[in-house]
């Protein structure tokens, strides 16, 4: 076998039938293929985890024999270290754990102020002199180190918060959210482990009877004798016996025995059963900021350590480069800043400059959390390794994309493997390699259906991908909004949204939008919050509107379907999560089998003993326990893996026995079940078919579904919890980790939705998906200060010629702009006039003046106007995929008129034409043509004359920096001119006159001749 490919053969892992595939090494391979397909079975439960084994090190005969992990192959070779960067990735649930801590940047800037800081005066936190002796109270000051900027140390920390930047206690509030329920029903909703253990129920019970407290009394009638009584408890001691022990003991109260039990936790296990109950606030003493007073006083580049901590990466990184840049800076500081600029350009880039180093680890998203893992990477310079990532792309804005696309080319450019689980057109677009995995979903797939290049991918009449993409997307019955109800939330504040309004229709599909970071998540969790809070004040008979609240009068209810995993447990299945097992045991001990039995339901649960098959606690699997390894698991020898034992097994039901039942798909048992009159489990199958989970059987584990079916099975459920009319639905990101084959079954039941007089709002970042939305309210223009705002609220259309929104600029392209998205076969086409070798171009276009030359719109009154600006910054980005790249300042009227278009011309001026650059450097945009010739070129963008060379461009995609924007574009032609007396002007700022005669002549023969 080839050493240059990593090779995978006879692969049965879950789903996938006998596959046999290689992959490429040292390039960016994707994963396609529908939801569902074997994806993630094949690349990270197999290759990673295998690869995983092989490079832990020593492993005994043992777990060589038997692996490590729940994959199955014949052969695999070739493997090269592994880094998996997952969506759901574990081990960040400590709560000192932010965004600083994570990335390293913390440690940086503790460096940096333990270096580069003056010390304040301990006592009155005033400047201090030489010496670090305070003149005003006669104090000296402790030399500053990195200790000092640490809120985990002794040195640093606020001794008030102990350095968490919170004061955590219970919450009343949260113990008992709901007053009006007895005392007797708080006791039997207390979550486990807490005040609700026997011993403290007892204790309560004794108190109340000594004091004559009916337990059913509602809280809220308690008088105010009785509340302390209850949270406080009191000092007399009662002799009871519990569980046969007769001891001595005395209510605390609830408050006390919580506060004290959460103070002795032996374990963090033991401190989280209390995690639903307590309430944090800022702590007063630091503000949040974590440190000691005389830490938080501490400056560099003028500004303090939790300035830079509270503050968005972007906007860091800014302040440190303009407070640096003059004065004398000692070399340690300087060093140290470079190295956090370096490692917070790194964040940005992947498209989370927005957020705060302070931010909670915990507070972020699956694609937040990998996108930082991949920043990391970025920074390591490791080389030869094979990286597998999830979806990177998930719940990013099509403007953020290119940035990840960038990233992954970096890893893969410094010599490492690159594998990709994607369903984003571009990413599969852009990459090397493309292996598709189908044609269907489960049983349905399991299959290679593609592997090759993307121009061959196009070719390809077996790939639902390809089928998918040639289409024109998703589709759906517009609703018409003339007379229909609107309602509309005002003043919404939370985080970076401050008073904004949200207005759309009702009995209609809503999409909130907007680049990552612009506020959508906060808007849509005010929006709820008002909407839910109206409505239950409604039903308690207060105010049915408010001045901040219209229209929901029309509302019954509020549900919000927000973005969490689902249950990972060995023991959820399918039925369990849906809810319905318990109608499966019913019917079985209902039949006359089971009854001649003596068979009761719980015989036939695969979590009771007793049906069970005891071997293997009716998992059907048999636990292999290894020494220095998870545990390996194997079809259970005595049940065969059919969970039961042989006696529960014998009774049957129209047929079939519990495992056959179990093992049939949804739309077989919609059937099945049908024919048997079980309604309530008909509706919960019939919905999981409409999320196109037919093919899934009844009683597969939920630890076996890919991203996309999870998913799917979190909205059903959620669905199932409430059915009814006149409810509004808000859905976050609903067409997260779907293939695009996949979002018509999540359309088709919007559309049920709404047409039985529910409402939808749902968060999306799917052009194709706003595209046919009845209503759009999208958020910018940028991400977190530079967000927040309602930039748009109307239909798709309005959006597309919105100058002020991101996303409609992708709306229009998708509308009416083909010539402005890339052009695919550019990237893998053999060369040609269309798609050229810019290699030889490199060299030239930093130094030469060039002008990018537009014409926008045409206008009734004026007809099409002519733009254009100077661009000194002009460069290659990739030969391979003909890419250009050039900044402009962000406002820029020239600019922003071209760009509205889609497509420029770039000119490079000749050696005489210094009067024409004058006039696109300092000139009026609307008059810098006035004097000047000029005729179209290939794609009808003004040409120059006098120019001595253009390259015609379509707009790719555009990037926030600083206050500039990076445009990156895609070249459609280059027309170079070869005669002798044409030269290029250079720029004089950089030491060049010109180019001479000869090199000139060569530059541009070989330019025309690619």
């Amino acid at each position: 076998m080839s050493l240059d490919s990593i090779r995978l053969e006879g692969v049965t892992t879950h789903n996938l039938k006998s596959v046999d595939v290689s992959f490429p090494k040292g390039k960016l391979v994707v994963a396609a293929g529908v939801s569902g397909s074997g994806k993630s079975s094949l690349v990270i439960d197999t290759l990673f985890e295998h690869s995983k084994t092989l490079y832990l090190g020593a492993l005994s005969s043992k777990s060589l024999d038997m692996g490590d992990g729940d994959y199955q192959f014949d052969r695999i070779a070739g493997t090269q270290p592994p880094v998996a960067l997952r969506q759901r990735d574990g081990g960040y649930s400590n709560p000192r754990s932010t965004v600083g801590t994570l990335t390293g940047l913390d440690g940086l800037y503790r460096l940096l102020f333990g270096a580069g800081s003056r010390p304040v005066c301990p006592a009155c936190l005033g400047p201090t002199g030489p010496g670090l002796f305070c003149d005003d109270c006669g104090c000296f000051a402790e030399p500053h180190s990195a200790k000092h900027f640490s809120p985990n140390r002794k040195e640093g920390k606020c001794l008030q918060c102990d350095g968490i930047g919170e004061l955590v206690g219970f919450s009343l509030e949260k113990i008992i959210p709901d007053r009006s329920k007895t005392l007797t029903e708080i006791w039997d909703g207390a979550d486990p482990g807490t005040f609700a253990v026997p011993n403290v129920r007892k204790a309560f019970e004794a108190m109340a009877a000594d004091i004559g407290l009916d337990l059913a009394l509602p809280f809220e009638k308690l008088s105010p004798e009785q509340t302390e009584r209850v949270l406080h408890g009191s000092d007399t001691i009662y002799t009871l016996k519990i569980r046969k022990v007769t001891n001595d003991f005395r209510f605390e109260g609830i408050l006390g025995f919580l506060e004290r039990a959460y103070r002795n936790a032996s374990s963090a296990a033991r401190k989280n059963a209390f995690t639903n109950y307590l309430g944090r606030e800022v702590c007063p003493a630091c503000n949040g900021g974590r440190l000691r007073p005389e830490s938080l006083r501490a400056t560099v580049a003028g500004h303090t350590f939790h300035d830079f901590q509270g503050d968005e990466l972007s906007r860091s990184i800014t302040r440190l480069r303009d407070g640096l840049a003059t004065g004398d800076v000692p070399a340690q500081v300087r060093e140290l800043a470079s190295a956090i600029v370096k490692q917070s350009a790194n964040i940005e880039d992947v498209g989370l400059g927005h957020l705060q180093l302070q931010r909670p680890v915990t507070t972020l998203s699956g694609g937040e959390l990998q996108r930082l893992l991949l920043a990391q990477h970025l920074a390591s310079d490791l080389t030869g390794v094979m990286y597998v990532l999830d979806e990177p792309t998930a719940g990013l804005h099509e403007a953020d994309t290119g940035k990840i696309l960038t990233s992954l080319r970096r890893l893969r450019d410094l010599g490492n493997t690159v594998i990709v689980i994607e369903h984003d057109e571009s990413v599969i677009r852009a990459a090397d390699w493309i292996v598709e995995l189908g044609p269907g979903a489960g049983s349905r797939g399991g299959e290679v259906v593609f592997e090759g290049r993307y121009a061959d991918l196009l070719a390809s009449g077996d790939s639902p991908t390809a089928t998918a993409m040639a289409s024109d997307g998703p589709s759906r019955t517009r609703t018409d909004l003339a007379g229909v109800p609107w309602a509309e939330v005002r003043a919404i504040t939370r985080n970076n949204v401050v008073d904004q309004s949200a207005r759309f229709p009702l009995g209609a599909l809503t999409c909130v939008s907007g680049v990552s970071g612009a506020g959508k998540s906060s808007l849509v969790a005010d929006l709820h919050a008002a909407v839910s809070r109206t409505i239950a004040q409604r039903a308690t008979g207060g105010a049915a509107e408010s001045n901040d609240v219209q229209g929901v009068e029309a509302l019954d209810d509020v549900i919000y379907v927000e973005q969490r995993p689902i249950g990972r447990s060995s023991r959820s299945t399918l039925v369990t999560y849906i809810g319905v097992s318990d109608h499966i045991r019913d019917a079985f001990a209902g039949s006359a089998d089971a009854v001649e039995r003596g068979l009761g339901r719980g015989e036939f649960s695969p979590n009771v003993a007793g049906g069970r098959c005891e071997s293997c606690k009716g998992l059907g699997l048999a636990e292999i326990e290894m020494t220095l390894f998870k545990s390996e698991f194997i079809v259970c020898p005595e049940c065969e893996g059919r969970r039961f034992q042989e006696h529960v097994l014998e009774v049957r039901l129209g047929g079939k026995n519990i495992h056959d039942v179990l093992s049939m798909t949804v739309e077989d048992a919609l059937e099945w079940f049908d024919a048997k009159s079980s309604p309530k489990v008909v509706q919960a199958l019939g919905v999981l078919s409409e999320f196109g989970l037919g093919y899934l059987q009844l009683g597969c584990s939920t630890t076996t579904l890919s991203g996309g079916e999870a998913q799917r099975l979190n909205l059903a459920g959620e669905l199932l919890k409430q059915r009814r009319n006149r409810t509004l639905f808000i859905f976050d990101e609903p067409t997260r980790g779907l293939h695009t084959a996949d979002i018509r079954h999540l359309l088709a039941l919007f559309e049920r939705l709404i047409s039985t007089g529910n409402t939808i709002v749902v968060i999306e970042h799917n052009v194709k998906v706003i595209a046919i939305a009845d209503w759009v309210i999208d958020l910018g223009p940028g991400a977190g200060r530079e967000g927040g705002r309602v930039v748009h609220s109307g239909t798709p259309e309005d959006l597309a010629d919105n100058p002020a929104s991101v996303t409609g600029r992708f709306v229009r392209r998708l509308r009416d702009d083909p010539a402005a998205t890339p052009v695919p076969d550019l990237a893998r086409s053999p060369r040609s006039r269309t798609a050229p070798d810019l290699g030889v171009i490199g060299e030239l276009l930093p130094r030469a003046v060039t002008v990018v030359a537009g014409t926008a719109r045409q206008s009734e009154r004026n007809g099409p106007t002519p733009y254009g600006l100077v661009i000194g910054s002009l460069t290659v980005v990739s030969d391979e995929l003909a890419l250009i790249g050039f900044l402009v300042r962000s406002g820029s009227t020239s600019w922003n008129a071209i760009a509205d278009t889609g497509r420029f011309c770039v000119n490079i001026l000749g050696e005489d034409q210094h009067d024409v650059s004058d006039a696109f450097s300092q000139g009026r945009p609307d008059s810098r043509f006035d004097a000047l010739s000029w005729t179209p070129s290939a794609n009808g963008c003004p040409r120059l004359s006098g120019a001595v060379g253009t390259i015609d461009c379509s707009l790719k995609s555009t990037y926030r920096i600083g206050d500039h924007e990076f445009v990156l574009a895609t070249v459609v032609s280059v027309d170079m001119e070869t005669g002798t007396d044409s030269r290029p002007l250079l720029r004089a700022e950089r030491g060049d006159s010109a180019l001479d005669d000869y090199g000139w002549r060569r530059f541009a023969r070989e330019a025309e001749a690619r």
